[in-house]
C-alpha cells in the first residue's frame, strides 16, 4: 500500500516537471520568436545599421613622401623599409591529440627554429647583423641570442636589434630553418615600417630634418618647413573586414542599384580620398661644399675642443645656402656629429665680437664727416673715456694711433670705442638705429624648421661702458645666419637677400625654381659697399686675417675672437666672416668654432679650406662670368652630349634623366628593367642594351648609383655594403666574379 502511495506520487512529480518544462518550452520559444520577429522587423534596419557599421570601416593608403636632393643630383634623404628583429627562440615538438605530429618523413614537428637549423646559422647570422650595426660586433649577438636559447622557457618574442634594413631582415629569413623564427608581428603590429633616412648618414643633419622631438608626426630643417610637399596626400578608401584584422575593398552588395557596373564605378564607390604621392624638393646644399665644410670644421674643433661650431656657404647673387655644417660635440661617442635639434647656425645667438665691426664701420660711413681715404687718427691700445669702467685697452701694443683702415686691420678695440666716442658719445641712439637699418635683427623665417630666437642690443644710455662694448662688437647678440646675410649683402654691393635652402620642386618632369628673395635692395651706398671691401681685403692681406692670404684669388673677411662667457675668459666664439674672390665676389662664408681656446684666425683657416674647394671646383671663377643655376640644353644636335648619362642602371630611371635633360633615348630592349651602355660603331649604333647578369654570378655594378646598385644586388640575392658617395667606382668581389648568394659585395662610390 505504501508502495502505491509513493509511486502515484512519483507520477504525479514527473508529470508536473513534464508540464513545467512544457510551459517554460513553450514560453521560451514564444519569447524566442517574439524576439527574432523583434529583431527582424521591428528593428531591423537598426540592427542592420548597427552590424554593417561594424564590419565596415575606412582605410588608409599611406602616400610615398617625396625625396630630398642635393643641388648636384644625389639623394640626401628618402623613405626606406627598416625592421625590427626578433626572435621566437623556444624550441619544443608539436603534439597533437597527446602525441608528437610527425612530418612526411616520419620525423617530430617542432616549433620555432630547430636545433641544427639554429646552430649551423648562428654565425651568419650574427655577422648580418654587425655588418648593419652601429656600434655591436658579432660576438655582442652571439652571446645574447646563445644565452636567451639556453634558458629552460625561452622568450618567444625576443627583441634582437631595432631598425635593422629590411634587406638584412629579409635575408635571415630565407636562412634554412630560420623562417619559422623569425618574428612578423609584435603585439598585432608589423616589424616592418617606412622611415625617413639621410643616404649620405649624419651630413647636413639638421638641414635636411630630423624627428621632431617635441612634437611626434613633426620633422625639423628641411623636411618640417616642405612638410606639406613633401608627405602628399594618403588615400581613404572604404574596406569591409574579412576576419579579424583582415581587410578588404568594400565592394556594395546590392548590385541591382547599378545594372551596368563598371570599373569607375566601383572605384567611385569604393574610393573616399585617392592618393597622392608626395613630390620631391631639391636643396641648396651642395655634397662637394658640405663635405669639405664639416672635415674642415672637425678638424678644427678636434683640434681645439670646443663645444660646437657651425661652417654656413652661400651664393652670394641667389642667397642659396650651398653647406651648412653644424656640428656639436656628442659626449657619448665623442665626436663632433649633426645632433637633432642643434641646429648651430640658425637657433644659437651669441656676442660676436670683432665680426661685428664691420656693420658697426658701415654705419657709421653714413656720416659724411668719417673718411677711410683721409689720414684720420684715432687713438690705440689704450684710452679713458671717463666714468667707471671707461678704459678700454687692446690686447696687444703695435702703434700709438691708426688709421681707420689700419683700425680693421688690427681689429683695435680702442680704435673703434674712439671713433664711436669721438662721432656718436652724444647721439648713441643714431648709432643704434644705423646698425638696425643695416643689419637683419628680425627674425629671417627661413626656410628649415629651426628655432629662431630674438636678438637684441643692450641699452647703450644704460652706461658708458654698455656703449663702448657695442662700438667692439659685444652688448649685442646675434645669430650666424643672420651675420652671413650681412655680409653677402655688402659683397654684393648692398643688396641683401634671404638665405635659401631650397632650390626648387620637382613636379612631374620640370623642376619649378625657387626665386630668389630680395630683403632690402640697397642696405648702403655702393661706394660705402667698395670702400668696406676694400678694408675687409685689408685684413687679409695684412692684418688679422694674414694668415689665410692667397696670391691666385682674393679674400675679404672679417676676424673675430669673443669671450664665450665672463666666468672663464680663456674660452672664446672664434670666427671668421667674408667673400670672395673678393675681385668679382660669388660667394659669402661664415665660420664660428664656440666655447674654445681657438681665435679668429683659427676659424680663418676653415673659411680657407671652403673657399680654396670651391675656387677649385667652380669653373665659372676663371672667366668672372655667373651662369644660371639651371642651365638648359640646346636643341642643336652637333651640342647634344656624346657621352651617356649613366654607364648602367635602372632603364626607367635613364630614361626620365634623359628625358629631363631634352635628351634622344636610344635603346635595343626598352622593355629590359637593366641597362648597360654600348658605345658605337661604324656598323652598330651607340646606345642601351639590355643587361641581365647570370645566375651564380655577382653583377657588375660599376658606374651605377647606389640606389640601383643596392637594388640589383639585393634583387640577385646579394647583400650591399656602400662606401662613399657618387657612382660606382669599384666593388669587392668584381662584376661576373662567382659568388654565392648571401654574400657581401663592397661597393667604393667616388
Amino acid at each position: 500500500m505504501k508502495k502505491d502511495k509513493t509511486e502515484k506520487k512519483d507520477t504525479r512529480m514527473t508529470r508536473g516537471m513534464t508540464v513545467f518544462y512544457l510551459l517554460l518550452t513553450i514560453v521560451g520559444g514564444i519569447a524566442i520568436v517574439a524576439s527574432l520577429i523583434n529583431i527582424q522587423w521591428v528593428h531591423g534596419d537598426e540592427w542592420r545599421a548597427r552590424g554593417e557599421k561594424r564590419e565596415l570601416g575606412l582605410r588608409t593608403d599611406p602616400a610615398r613622401r617625396g625625396n630630398i636632393y642635393s643641388s648636384d643630383g644625389k639623394i640626401l634623404a628618402t623613405t626606406v623599409t627598416e625592421c625590427d628583429f626578433y626572435l621566437d627562440l623556444l624550441n619544443k615538438p608539436v603534439v597533437e591529440n597527446g602525441k608528437p605530429k610527425l612530418n612526411a618523413k616520419g620525423q617530430p614537428l617542432e616549433s620555432g627554429i630547430a636545433d641544427s637549423c639554429f646552430a649551423l646559422y648562428l654565425d651568419t647570422v650574427c655577422e648580418m647583423l654587425a655588418e648593419v650595426s652601429s656600434g655591436h660586433d658579432k660576438r655582442y649577438y652571439y652571446d645574447r641570442i646563445s644565452a636567451e636559447r639556453a634558458k629552460e622557457t625561452p622568450r618567444r618574442c625576443f627583441l634582437v636589434e631595432r631598425r635593422i634594413p629590411y634587406s638584412t631582415w629579409q635575408a635571415i629569413g630565407r636562412l634554412p630553418g630560420w623562417k619559422v623564427g623569425v618574428v612578423k608581428q609584435v603585439d598585432g603590429r608589423s616589424v616592418i615600417r617606412q622611415v625617413r633616412a639621410h643616404i649620405y648618414g649624419n651630413m647636413a643633419g639638421n638641414t635636411i630634418g630630423f624627428n621632431n622631438s617635441e612634437k611626434q608626426g613633426t620633422f625639423t630643417g628641411l623636411e618640417g618647413a616642405y612638410d606639406s610637399i613633401l608627405r602628399g596626400q594618403d588615400g581613404i578608401f572604404n574596406c569591409r573586414r574579412l576576419t579579424k584584422g583582415i581587410w578588404l575593398p568594400d565592394e556594395p552588395r546590392e548590385r541591382k542599384e547599378v545594372p551596368q557596373r563598371t570599373d569607375n564605378d566601383r572605384i567611385d564607390t569604393i574610393v573616399v580620398q585617392n592618393k597622392v604621392d608626395g613630390m620631391s624638393i631639391v636643396s641648396t646644399i651642395d655634397t662637394r661644399y658640405q663635405d669639405i665644410a664639416e672635415n674642415s670644421l672637425r678638424k678644427a674643433l678636434n683640434q681645439y675642443g670646443g663645444t660646437s661650431g657651425c661652417a654656413v656657404l652661400m651664393e652670394m647673387e641667389t642667397g642659396y645656402v650651398l653647406a651648412c655644417a653644424n656640428l656639436t660635440i656628442d659626449t657619448s661617442r665623442h665626436d663632433y656629429v649633426e645632433l637633432r635639434d642643434a641646429n648651430v647656425a640658425v637657433s644659437h645667438v651669441y656676442e660676436p665680437g670683432s665680426t661685428f665691426k664691420t656693420i658697426i664701420l658701415t654705419a657709421m660711413m653714413s656720416d659724411p664727416d668719417i673718411k677711410i681715404d683721409t689720414a684720420m687718427k684715432v687713438k690705440s691700445f689704450y684710452k679713458d673715456f671717463g666714468g667707471k669702467n671707461g678704459v678700454i685697452k687692446d690686447s696687444h701694443k703695435k702703434k700709438d694711433s691708426l688709421s681707420v683702415k689700419e683700425v680693421m686691420e688690427e681689429s683695435s678695440n680702442v680704435g673703434m670705442c674712439d671713433l664711436g666716442w669721438m662721432y656718436y658719445n652724444n647721439r648713441r641712439n643714431k648709432l643704434v638705429d644705423l646698425v638696425k637699418n643695416l643689419f637683419p635683427y628680425d627674425k629671417l623665417h627661413l626656410d628649415v624648421q629651426a628655432d629662431e630666437y630674438d636678438t637684441r642690443v643692450n641699452n647703450v644710455n644704460a652706461s658708458n661702458r654698455d656703449f663702448l662694448n657695442f662700438c667692439y662688437g659685444y652688448s649685442t647678440t646675434v645669430s650666424a645666419m643672420r651675420l652671413i646675410t650681412f655680409y653677402n649683402a655688402l659683397g654684393a654691393g648692398g643688396r641683401m637677400v634671404k638665405p635659401l635652402f631650397c632650390r626648387g620642386i620637382v613636379e612631374g618632369d620640370k623642376v619649378r625654381e625657387v626665386k630668389p628673395i630680395v630683403l632690402n635692395p640697397q642696405i648702403c651706398s655702393k661706394e660705402t659697399a667698395a670702400m668696406m671691401k676694400t678694408l675687409l681685403e685689408g685684413v687679409v692681406e695684412n692684418g688679422t686675417g694674414d694668415n689665410i692670404k692667397n696670391n691666385t684669388y682674393g679674400i675679404a673677411g672679417k676676424t673675430g675672437t669673443a669671450v664665450h662667457s665672463y666666468r672663464d675668459k680663456s674660452r672664446y666664439n672664434g670666427s671668421f666672416a667674408g667673400f670672395f674672390p673678393s675681385e668679382n665676389p660669388r660667394y659669402t662664408c661664415l665660420v664660428v668654432i664656440e666655447n674654445s681656446p681657438a681665435y679668429g684666425r683659427q676659424a680663418a683657416l676653415v673659411f680657407k679650406a671652403i673657399s680654396d674647394c670651391v675656387v677649385a671646383v667652380d669653373k665659372r671663377l676663371s672667366d668672372g662670368a655667373v651662369k644660371s643655376a639651371w642651365p638648359t640644353l640646346e636643341a642643336d644636335s652637333t651640342k647634344m652630349l656624346q657621352q651617356p648619362v649613366l654607364e648602367r642602371g635602372d632603364q626607367e630611371e635613364i630614361m626620365r634623366v634623359y628625358k629631363l635633360l631634352g635628351q634622344q633615348y636610344c635603346s635595343a630592349d626598352p622593355t629590359s628593367e637593366w641597362v648597360t651602355y654600348r658605345t658605337g660603331t661604324d656598323s652598330i649604333p651607340g646606345g642601351y642594351v639590355a643587361y641581365t647578369p647570370a645566375e651564380g654570378n655577382v653583377p657588375n655594378c660599376y658606374g651605377m648609383t647606389a640606389k640601383d646598385a643596392v637594388a640589383l644586388l639585393q634583387s640577385m640575392g646579394y647583400k650591399a655594403k656602400v662606401v662613399g658617395y657618387g657612382k660606382v667606382y669599384s666593388q669587392v668581389p668584381k662584376g661576373t666574379t662567382v659568388a654565392k648568394r648571401g654574400s657581401v659585395v663592397t661597393l667604393t662610390l667616388k
